[in-house]
């Protein structure tokens, strides 16, 4: 086993009302003609690059933010107890949150601090290869926050509950979900059926790593 492994850390949004789940197709991935349906998220963002200096580790990209590096794996453990912490680091998931809603997807016109509410739920760690761009087949072990999120102003909800056609989302069921259904969804002209992919949130505080 490599004594060098990529590290992720991102969060990602648990949204639910009366039973369904609001899931989401990436608007990069749908440009590439990759439909699925997943969670809002992506990568939390460092603020104190020196942090990463007391673990030896390495930026994936030193002109981005992205909390994406590379690390010896013995000093994984110190990295773990830094992540934490939440120094030096965003703990929120409000800024993908705007993205994804109001500047990729456009499904809102605006969201403010204000209409909503975010609750820590959880961490989840787990490790794979990953299919990135320029570290396609590294392992990578992941640190996942999980957030509840809930809308607190109808302006906010309500377009989310009636959503466009070819708005690229959905609401599912916990069924669906487990069950890894396809959905059928109107997009980029024509009828696809797109995969869920969201058991995390689904996932129980017991079964992963709390902050």
């Amino acid at each position: 086993m490599s004594d060098v492994i990529r590290v992720s850390c991102a969060t990602l949004c648990r949204i639910e009302h009366h039973g369904r789940f609001f899931l989401i197709i990436n608007a990069n991935r749908r440009t590439k003609g990759l439909y699925i349906l997943s969670p809002i998220g992506g990568a939390l963002a460092l603020f104190d690059q020196s942090r990463l200096a007391a673990f030896g580790a390495t930026l994936n990209d030193p002109d981005s933010r992205d909390l994406r590096l590379t690390i010896s794996r013995d000093r994984l453990p110190e990295f773990r107890t830094w992540f934490k912490s939440g120094e030096g680091r965003e703990r929120t998931p409000f800024r993908e949150l705007r993205e994804e809603l109001v500047i990729e997807s456009k499904l809102l016109p605006e969201l403010d601090e204000h209409d909503v509410t975010c609750r820590y739920l959880w961490t989840i760690e787990e490790e794979s290869l990953t299919n990135r761009q320029g570290f396609t087949g590294l392992l990578t072990h992941y640190f996942l926050e999980i957030y509840d999120v809930h809308f607190t102003s109808s302006a906010a909800l309500g377009p989310l509950l009636a959503l466009p056609p070819e708005s690229g989302a959905a609401w599912v069921t916990p069924d669906e979900i487990r069950a890894r259904q396809k959905v059928s969804l109107r997009l980029d002209g024509e009828p696809r059926d797109v995969q869920v992919n969201a058991e995390i949130l689904l996932r129980p505080p017991e079964s992963s790593v709390g902050i």
